[in-house]
């Protein structure tokens, strides 16, 4: 795999280093967390977890053929 200047490996990892990992439910800052990623193909979900309040937030990106 290669790096490109924008950092990360994939399109998809430099995409899911720009989601925001501040809980909107109670405004914690989860500096050392990460989105985790799932994908069907036709879409690619992120999910983050707060590890303050426990809220669950995803992020679904439809992919076009």
């Amino acid at each position: 795999m290669s790096l490109d200047a924008s950092g990360g490996t994939t399109a998809l990892d430099r995409l899911r280093d720009r989601l925001d990992l501040r809980c909107a439910e109670c405004g914690y800052e989860d500096d050392g967390g990460r989105w985790t990623a799932a994908t069907s193909g036709a879409r690619v979900t992120y999910q983050h977890i707060c590890p303050s309040c426990a809220a669950v937030r995803q992020r679904t990106f439809h992919l076009d053929r």
